[in-house]
């Protein structure tokens, strides 16, 4: 019985050290809280600049990701009521992320002058900045297209 034991014992110390790194990142955890949410590439708490040219101008927008929540299809950085409200009142300045899980695409869209909406879509994820397709609406209707660009800020 001593001989079983004492293999036990011998082991015991080599057993509590590969717990080591798992008890640390742990306790980093523990200290910083939990990561922040996140869609795909987006996070919450990041910023990122959308834009590109089209119709012989360049336009651009800034897209906070101050949360993100589940829509039809995906997740967002604004709730499908409030973005949807935005875009029907031509809230300048508004924008809103998306991620779609299914078909790995990323598409941000944001309300430019005179009821101007921009959507940029990007389909291949592959390194930052994002290239995509920029198409320009006027009251739901695409009227121009271009190319656009989107880079995360921190």
């Amino acid at each position: 019985m001593t001989l079983r034991v004492l293999p036990a014992a011998l082991l015991l110390p080599v057993l509590m050290a590969s717990c080591a790194p798992v008890a640390s990142l742990l306790a980093t955890r523990d200290a910083e809280g939990p990561p922040p949410r996140q869609a795909g590439p987006l996070t919450v708490g990041e910023t990122w600049t959308v834009g590109g040219p089209i119709d012989g101008r360049s336009v651009a927008a800034t897209i906070g990701i101050q949360d993100l929540v589940d829509v039809p299809g995906g997740t967002a950085s604004v709730n499908e009521r409030d973005r949807l409200d935005a875009f029907a009142a031509g809230r300048e300045g508004f924008g809103v992320a998306r991620y779609d899980p299914d078909r790995r695409y990323l598409t941000f869209s944001w309300v430019g002058t005179g009821n101007t909406t921009y959507t940029c879509e990007v389909t291949t994820l592959l390194s930052l900045p994002y290239q995509g397709r920029l198409t320009m609406l006027r009251g739901g209707q695409p009227v121009a297209n271009g190319t656009c660009e989107a880079n995360v800020r921190q």
